[in-house]
């Protein structure tokens, strides 16, 4: 086993360009469970809504070797460990407890008071590292995904209305499910520009989505209260399937709640590899 407690040097993100973080993000997630693989603008879009702290944010060396990265995204007194990996052959040396263990303790010398990660269910060494670290299972989170079939005549078809995403994340934040995921909280939203974009069906159901390469990701469904249970969800299903046909519509990061009750009845595939919320008191 080796003890590498003086050996590493982290540099916050700050100091780097765009190009030169992202790299290191790629690098350090080869061979992940999933798919890792970022330009600098596909990573500045997906962590600007996040809050990703570019100071508190590090890249970790020892001497000039890159050796890792972990990314610290913060709102408010809780800090989120957005991302955390290490490059291919530093894996298995001890090195991902004393990263994680330097950003918490920079976390509780600015005063916040918890931190948060989420981690794949299936991913038992990085889960009994948080655990040691001092994180606990707060819930449980699924994703789902549907392939688009051509069910009902174009005449049948609703019509979405394209508005501002800004619009929906306000209503997201007044009207939608409370303790959404970070990833998906009004929060985040707020940020989205495109290639996100927004939808409304008769001024009754909202939907964010993002066109990815291989999938349509919706960024959150929303009912408004006074038209729930009236087959206003299922109708705004349809319609975006009408209107996104070409790859599979997916939503991820969903704890369990009325959406993913919603999503069961709707014969939604329940795709494998939930995630944990893991939380630590600060």
């Amino acid at each position: 086993m080796l003890t590498p407690d003086v050996e590493l040097i982290a540099h916050p993100v700050l100091e780097f360009t765009s190009a030169q973080v992202t790299d290191a993000m790629n690098r350090s997630f080869e061979e992940y469970m999933v798919p890792m693989v970022f330009t600098p603008v596909s990573f500045e879009r997906r962590f600007r809504g996040e809050h990703l702290d570019a100071e508190a944010s590090k890249l970790w060396f020892r001497g000039e070797k890159l050796i890792g990265v972990v990314f610290i995204a913060r709102r408010g007194w809780t800090s989120r460990v957005a991302a955390m990996g290490l490059v291919r052959d530093e894996r298995g040396k001890q090195y991902g407890r004393q990263m994680l263990q330097s950003a918490i303790n920079e976390a509780i010398a600015r005063g916040d008071r918890s931190m948060l990660l989420e981690v794949f269910a299936a991913n038992e060494r990085a889960r009994r590292l948080y655990e040691r670290l001092g994180f606990r299972n707060e819930r449980e989170l699924f994703s789902f995904r549907h392939v688009p079939t051509p069910k009902s005549p174009p005449a049948a078809r609703r019509e979405l209305q394209e508005i501002d995403p800004a619009e929906v994340a306000r209503l997201v934040l007044l009207e939608g499910e409370p303790n959404i995921s970070w990833m998906y909280a009004p929060e985040t939203l707020t940020g989205a520009a495109t290639p996100s974009r927004a939808f409304q069906l008769d001024e009754k159901a909202y939907v964010m989505l993002r066109q990815d390469p291989d999938r349509t990701l919706l960024q959150t469904l929303l009912v408004r209260p006074e038209h729930r249970r009236q087959g206003r969800g299922r109708e705004l299903l349809q319609a975006v399937e009408a209107a996104f046909p070409e790859k599979p519509l997916v939503i991820s990061m969903l704890a369990s709640g009325p959406l993913y009750s919603f999503l069961q009845a709707m014969q939604w595939e329940l795709m494998p590899l939930p995630l944990f919320e893991m939380v630590r008191p600060l």
